[in-house]
């Protein structure tokens, strides 16, 4: 063989072996870049999976739960000032204690929202806080007329039950994916026919001689345990998921501000730092100081009506069918919210429900002095509008400040709303009502002077708002066009 046919050869093994060690080389890297594409797929599945709330929302369920939760609160807490007149306790003992539960709910609440989102274990401070209330309600019937004792059951109930609604609201609707979230109402509404139900229901018992009101506990601690029940199994255990692992600057920032102790402060902070949230605490304030001042004088003003012209052996069944009008206007008004949401837009739903407020103060006031079929009538439209209101605010108000809460604050964003409607809504009713309806020894006559000062209240914001409206407008548009404004939005939509 010559030299140049070996040197051919020797070239030719060399070439080749090169190639199959090229080749041999590539094959790991190409499955190493497959094996990393798949894991990161299946990261993404996995978080997928964890945002999905298909396993939560089991629309059966959810609706138990607010059926059973509502039905538990439904058969007791209306009749307290009832039972309280029951164990011997005068009025203005009854007002003291009643004011109790706003207050309370006002320095608790916030707390409680804090604890959950700051510890990330919502569900295992709901079930606790619901356990608490259920047993400090129960213990009411071993207290024999001590009103001492009774407003440390109260304060403890109260202090327990304060952030339960708000919670079972945060998570349920944080758990929606975000084109059902508008259909909350629907869900809730479940709720409502609860508490119309047992409500009704309780009426009717107390006012029969061979039950009375040992059945309000009774029914009370039967109801909590299968809302207990539900509760365990239908609540996530957490639904604070990062939606995407590329964005390293914003979940490093999310993790720092979740470790961080979140309290009433920042909430308050966030509040005054958006306009948006600011207006929503206006409207809930607006709403909470007429449906507390409504709520504590319609139905004297009712008994007061039967007991002027002799109808008081029909005072209870008719005010169980004021229970019942009052869960009808609430259930179609939960049902159809997230319709008027997405027509009208959920500013205009919360707009129109606290300028119906004064029409409510009027049918109250608008009774008459004669009994007739209108007067029935009229107590029942100003029962379904009552609830009405507050259906087509809460169900709009909810969704609203999940979306505009931080991710990191939406339980103590939402215990806040709860505690503005209770704690500083319900408490200035109340009180402004009490002055009011002595003042004029005529609760239907407060009725009307409240219901024209509040028209004239919303007549001068509405005015003001609408003369606001086209600078705002430009100024909003101007942010928009800012480039830190459209990553904010585009953060938000994400």
């Amino acid at each position: 063989m010559s030299v140049g046919a070996v040197q051919k050869s020797t070239s030719d093994d060399i070439s080749t072996r090169q190639s199959n060690g090229t080749s041999t080389a590539a094959k790991p890297a190409t499955e190493s870049t497959e094996s990393k594409q798949s894991t990161q797929s299946s990261q993404q599945a996995n978080m997928t999976t964890k945002v999905d709330p298909s396993k939560f929302s089991n629309s059966n369920k959810i609706r138990m739960l607010y059926f059973f939760y509502r039905f538990s609160t439904g058969s007791m807490v209306p009749f307290m000032s009832l039972y309280m007149q029951h164990i011997g306790l005068d009025t203005n003992q009854i007002g003291s204690l009643q004011a109790i539960r706003p207050i309370v709910t006002l320095v608790s609440g916030p707390f409680w929202g804090g604890l959950a989102d700051r510890s990330g274990k919502k569900k295992m401070v709901l079930i606790l806080l619901y356990i608490g209330s259920v047993l400090g309600r129960l213990s009411i019937q071993f207290i024999d007329g001590s009103i001492h004792a009774f407003a440390v059951a109260l304060c403890i109930s109260s202090m327990f039950y304060s952030a339960c609604p708000s919670l079972i609201d945060s998570i349920v609707v944080s758990s929606m994916p975000e084109k059902d979230k508008a259909n909350f109402g629907k869900m809730r509404l479940w709720g409502e026919l609860g508490n119309g139900v047992a409500s009704t229901i309780m009426m009717r018992l107390i006012n029969d001689d061979r039950f009375g009101f040992k059945y309000l506990f009774l029914v009370h601690g039967f109801a909590s345990a299968i809302a207990l029940i539900f509760l365990i199994y239908s609540i996530p255990e957490d639904t604070t998921t990062p939606k995407s692992t590329t964005h390293k600057d914003s979940t490093k920032q999310q993790l720092k501000d979740t470790k961080h102790t979140i309290t009433w402060k920042d909430g308050l902070l966030v509040m005054l730092s958006d306009i948006q949230i600011l207006s929503l605490f206006s409207l809930i304030i607006v709403t909470g100081f007429s449906m507390g001042f409504l709520e504590n004088f319609c139905y004297i003003n009712i008994r007061q009506l039967y007991k002027a012209h002799g109808k008081t052996d029909v005072v209870g069944r008719d005010v169980s069918l004021c229970r019942v009008f009052f869960s009808l206007g609430g259930v179609l008004t939960w049902w159809c919210s997230g319709s008027w949401t997405k027509r009208f837009g959920s500013d205009m739903v919360m707009v129109a429900a606290v300028c119906c407020l004064p029409f409510c103060f009027f049918l109250y006031s608008g009774i008459g002095s004669d009994f007739t079929g209108w007067t029935t009538a009229g107590i029942w439209i100003a029962e379904s509008v009552r609830s009405g209101i507050y259906a087509a605010l809460w169900s709009t108000a909810t969704v609203r400040m999940n979306k505009l809460s931080p991710s990191h604050m939406k339980s103590i964003m939402q215990t806040m709303m709860e505690s503005t409607y209770r704690g500083i809504g319900h408490t200035s009713g109340s009180f402004v009502g009490g002055i009011m309806c002595k003042k004029y020894d005529d609760i239907s006559v407060a009725f009307t002077a409240a219901g024209k000062g509040l028209l004239s209240f919303l007549c001068i914001v509405g005015t003001i708002g609408f003369a606001r409206a086209p600078k705002q407008l430009k100024c909003d548009q101007r942010l928009d066009h800012h480039p830190d404004r459209r990553r904010e939005l585009q953060r938000r939509d994400s």
